[in-house]
């Protein structure tokens, strides 16, 4: 009876080791990725926001120098800038579709891997 119990805490104390470093293992290496991608997203967002303000900026004064009647102007100012016109601006973001980090899964491979060690260790018995 003793040893079994010892058994028992022996594999908890396992258990417990192997959930703690697969635990460091996703951290180092799942939430990271995940912080990197949300980087990368908000960095593209930004980006396509300040390419789609400068080219209505650009219009913006192309539209002022018209209507001026500085047609000359006007045309020379849209050549002049006809490269910063943003492209792909519909298109999102790679980065920005990647689910989050998924907390409930170690939780519950370690629920189940305490559950089958007492089971193999015959500390639950069926009921006579």
């Amino acid at each position: 009876m003793l040893t079994r119990v010892a058994a028992m805490i022996a594999m908890v104390v396992t258990l417990a080791a192997a959930g703690y470093v697969s635990f460091v293992f996703y951290q180092d290496k799942v939430e990271r990725k995940f912080d990197k991608a949300a980087s990368l997203c908000a960095l593209c967002t930004a980006g396509k926001q300040a390419a789609l303000a400068n080219w209505d900026s650009v219009q913006s004064h192309i539209a002022q120098l018209k209507s001026q009647g500085k047609n000359k102007d006007a045309a020379r100012f849209a050549q002049e800038h006809a490269g910063e016109r943003p492209v792909d601006t519909d298109v999102p973001c790679s980065d920005c579709g990647l689910p989050g980090p998924d907390y409930n899964t170690p939780g519950a491979v370690t629920a189940v891997g305490l559950i089958a060690s007492v089971v193999l260790f015959g500390a639950v018995k069926p009921s006579k």
